[in-house]
């Protein structure tokens, strides 16, 4: 019989670690405090002093849905049939979705014999065998559910007073400034503010956000991430200086927090509970103007505005943005690894480091390089290293041994021969769910005895665990086999010379091109590839 392991599951969301007014209720929702409830029931009821204990902690997440990293491994565990009991604090740490936590503590959770604990709302599972928790378990569910939807409310209308008020919103200062000592207003950071500065005067003298980006890197003014990680790490940065590009400038140039505005609610959250957000359009977001010090004027500001405006690609030329390079996503710069820009606002399409147009002495791919010269150049390397190899494998074919079901060793089976085995187990699979329900429907109806029912749910269990593994086996050497098929189809078709390079071909071989320059570059193959040459040189 598999191990069984007693879970204690403990949450805190971080609603309920910002209610700090009331200091009994937070202490109360802490995970520290869930904890010792928690092991001191255990040690007091004396339960299951033989079965290993195992924590599971969501230390910040929202109990209105189950998007939750720990529960999800603790919920993995119930159907694989490794969890005997589960122990919380109260039905609200599990969740608060009534609909949810009422369909595990009715339908999966007796299913599954997994007893279920509550401490503070004095739930044990084992009371109620044969029937659900009652109206009261039923209400609290409800309660709890109406007061994570409640304490939601609450907290956007705080928060929206709170923008409206000018109180600014945010982990980090902006650059330029700093928190001042109530964190709610922002100060001037003179040593930054002076690089804002330095910003808008280039853009008020008429440079562009390319050119000023080339400027600030050649005067080595220090990017916004550099900046906040000279004082603490906060952003990962690939080669730890970062580089100044247009995109960095024209966020600059277009922050209003320069005039002395705060502007917040720029994102907005689809659901209560949920962590997805979407972007508000500028009408719609909030803007308290004078609320701290400005560092530029909103003369410069317009005038700014502007330069961006009126800069760009080519006007009146249309751009397919659908049109992407074969090679688009695989070209890296052999110096800093970061991907290679596409250039699409000249005749002839080319490649260049992004880093090299800002930052003249990084050592960067500095020339653009053409689309099509480029892809001639990989086609003809991929022909030279893998076009011979590929030629040779024709005839080879790969020495496989198929485990019979009586244990003995025998040939392969056809892919054919294997997917007939897949749906022979599937069927087995289909059978042994419906004896589950025929034994769990008789249960319910007490016309078996809980003993007699988990035994045979167990032996069900272990069947039903032994038919998955041999599946997974047989279903991971059908596709390893259909994609030997495919790929040596292709090879038997291969003419020695692959006339073009396509899509399909770079995706399936290619795991990246590290160019240095012109005509000089190194492949990096996909691993399936490298093996393929590997066994291919070895034979």
């Amino acid at each position: 019989m598999a191990e069984k392991f007693l879970a204690e599951y403990f949450r805190i969301s971080v609603e309920d670690g910002d209610v700090i007014s009331d200091d009994a209720k937070a202490e109360s929702d802490s995970i520290s405090h869930q904890r010792e409830l928690v092991t001191r029931y255990i040690r007091d009821k004396q339960l299951y002093p033989a079965v290993q204990p195992l924590e599971f902690v969501d230390d910040g997440y929202s109990g209105t849905n189950f998007d939750r990293p720990a529960v999800k491994e603790m919920l993995s565990l119930v159907r694989e049939g490794k969890i005997c009991c589960i122990i919380v604090k109260d039905l609200s740490r599990f969740g608060r979705n009534y609909l949810e936590v009422g369909d595990y503590l009715e339908q999966i959770f007796p299913f599954m014999g997994v007893r279920f604990i509550a401490i503070n709302d004095g739930y044990d599972s084992n009371d109620h065998i044969g029937t659900t928790g009652g109206i009261e378990i039923a209400f609290k569910s409800l309660l709890y559910d109406m007061y994570s939807k409640d304490l939601s409310e609450k907290m956007r209308s705080s928060l929206l007073v709170r923008r409206k008020r000018g109180d600014f919103i945010g982990p980090r200062a902006p650059f330029g400034y700093q928190f001042s000592e109530n964190k709610k207003v922002l100060a001037v950071d003179e040593a930054a503010a002076q690089y804002v500065r330095r910003i808008f005067g280039l853009a008020c003298e008429g440079y562009g956000t390319g050119k000023i980006a080339q400027i600030l890197n050649k005067e080595k003014i220090p990017t916004p991430g550099w900046y906040k990680n000279r004082e603490k790490q906060q952003y990962h940065i690939m080669d730890g200086e970062g580089y100044w590009n247009c995109g960095k400038v024209r966020k600059v140039l277009q922050n209003k927090v320069y005039l002395g505005t705060v502007v917040n609610g720029r994102t907005k959250v689809t659901e209560v509970g949920g962590s997805n957000f979407r972007q508000v359009p500028d009408a719609e977001q909030i803007c308290v103007p004078d609320m701290h010090e400005a560092i530029i004027t909103e003369q410069e500001f317009l005038l700014a505005s502007e330069v961006i405006e009126n800069r760009g690609c080519q006007q009146g030329k249309r751009h397919d943005r659908r049109s992407e390079s074969i090679l688009q996503g695989k070209l890296r710069c052999g110096h800093c690894k970061r991907s290679l820009i596409r250039i699409k606002c000249t005749k002839i399409p080319c490649f260049t480091c992004k880093k090299a147009a800002y930052k003249q002495e990084s050592g960067c791919v500095s020339e653009r390089l053409s689309e099509p010269e480029l892809e001639a150049a990989v086609l003809e390397r991929i022909n030279q290293e893998l076009g011979q190899e590929i030629l040779d494998r024709k005839d080879q074919e790969p020495d496989a041994v198929y485990l019979a079901t009586d244990g003995r060793q025998s040939k392969f089976p056809s892919i054919k021969e294997m997917k007939k085995m897949c749906m022979a187990l599937e069927k087995k699979q289909d059978l042994l769910k419906r004896e589950k329900r025929y034994l769990y429907e008789q249960y319910k109806l007490d016309q078996m005895e809980r003993r007699i029912y988990l035994n045979r749910v167990e032996i069900l269990r272990e069947e039903e665990s032994r038919l998955s593994e041999q599946l997974q086996k047989i279903q991971d050497e059908r596709e390893q086999r259909e994609e030997e098929s495919s790929s040596h189809q292709e090879e038997v078709e291969y003419t020695g010379k692959m006339e073009s390079l396509t899509r399909e071909v770079v995706d399936e071989w290619i795991e990246a091109i590290y160019v240095y320059g012109k005509s000089q570059f190194d492949i990096v193959y996909k691993e399936k590839i490298k093996k393929s040459k590997k066994s291919i040189k070895n034979c």
